[in-house]
This record gives structure tokens, C-alpha cells and sequence, in this order.
């Protein structure tokens, strides 16, 4: 249900939002919360073959994963090479476990973004890197939402009449588009590198 057909049933045209509509549009929160989390992972899948060979910043974070990669706690791991070097393509396998840390855990916060940006050659693209911060109240949102159930601190302890955080529809709205504008820049940025 869209929110225009949500708010054509209620008998009052104006006021609060209703519990229904704010579930509402922390659904949209949770879906751009994971479209940010998808369009840096696939960005990273589809760019990184790419970047490592074109970017020396890319290639520069591939080198530093590698090296970390095959160490044991500051020493040569002797079993990390020996895997590598009895592949068919060592440099596909070591391409593969560097996409996979990359991708393995959820994009959900601001060093993560930033550290997927370096990761992707785009150091010099210093405005994303500085406008990431703006996505801190979506993904602060997004794991309110989808981890504590949007609850309040009220609500834990079984006090108050307010159990759930409630935010203004126009603060949805902008942490929606800013976490999907922000995807757009990104994939502009990489369009212009790759």
C-alpha cells in the first residue's frame, strides 16, 4: 500500500502519523538501508576486476588485503600461500576472497562506505567521502528498525505511552533520498572511472 491510498482511509485528513503509517515508512527506511548495502556490493563485485588493474588507489587497498591476507599474526602464513599457489589461478582465488571480504558483512555504516570507496578507487572523489556522513541517521534508523523493532528506551521498561520512536515523514523521506541519491553519485563516480 502506498502512503497517499494509507492516509485516504483515515477519517481525519491531518494530524500525526498513525501507527500504520509509520510502519510504513519504516519499510521504505529498511529497503534503502539494504539498496545502499546492495548498490556498494554489487559496485564492488562488478568494479573491483576493473579497479585493481586501473586505480592505483584500488590497487594499493588489493595490495594491503593480499599482504594481510597472507600473514598469521604479523608472519608469513606458509598454509595461506601454499592454498593460493596450488589453485589453478592464484590471482582469481586471491581476487575472489578479497571481493568476499568486501561484500561478507552489511554495509551499514559510515566507515564501511568509506572503506568500500577507497576499496573501489575513489579516493579522489572527495565529496563522497565527506558526504557519507549523511547517511549516519539512515543507517542509525535502519538498525533501530530492524534490530530493536523501533522501540524506545520507555518501551524497554514497560513505561510510557510512546513504544515506538517516532520521526516526522519528511525525516523519512530524506534519509530514503539521501541514502539513494548518495548510490547514484556512487555509480556516477565509478561510471567515470571504469
Amino acid at each position: 500500500m502506498t502512503y497517499p491510498a494509507l492516509r485516504a482511509t483515515r477519517p481525519a485528513g491531518r494530524g500525526r502519523l498513525t501507527h500504520a503509517e509509520h510502519d510504513l515508512f519504516r519499510a521504505a527506511v529498511v529497503f534503502a538501508g539494504a539498496g545502499v548495502d546492495s548498490v556498494l556490493k554489487q559496485a564492488v563485485r562488478s568494479c573491483i576486476p576493473i579497479q585493481v588493474e586501473k586505480s592505483d588507489g584500488a590497487r594499493e587497498k588489493y595490495i594491503d588485503f593480499a599482504a594481510a591476507y597472507l600473514q598469521n599474526q604479523g608472519t608469513l602464513n606458509a598454509r595461506q600461500v601454499a592454498k593460493l599457489l596450488v589453485t589453478t589461478e592464484p590471482e582469481q582465488t586471491l581476487r575472489a576472497a578479497y571481493v568476499d571480504s568486501l561484500t561478507g558483512s552489511s554495509l551499514q555504516s559510515q566507515s564501511q562506505v568509506t572503506a568500500t570507496l577507497a576499496a573501489l578507487g575513489l579516493a579522489e572523489q572527495r565529496e563522497l567521502f565527506k558526504d557519507a556522513k549523511g547517511l549516519n541517521p539512515l543507517f542509525k534508523a535502519r538498525n533501530e528498525i530492524a534490530h530493536e523493532m523501533d522501540m524506545t528506551p520507555s518501551a524497554v521498561k514497560g513505561r510510557g505511552k510512546r513504544t515506538r520512536h517516532e520521526r516526522a515523514m519528511n525525516t523519512y523521506v530524506t534519509m530514503c533520498h539521501t541514502g539513494l541519491d548518495y548510490c547514484q553519485r556512487v555509480l556516477n563516480a565509478l561510471a567515470d572511472e571504469v
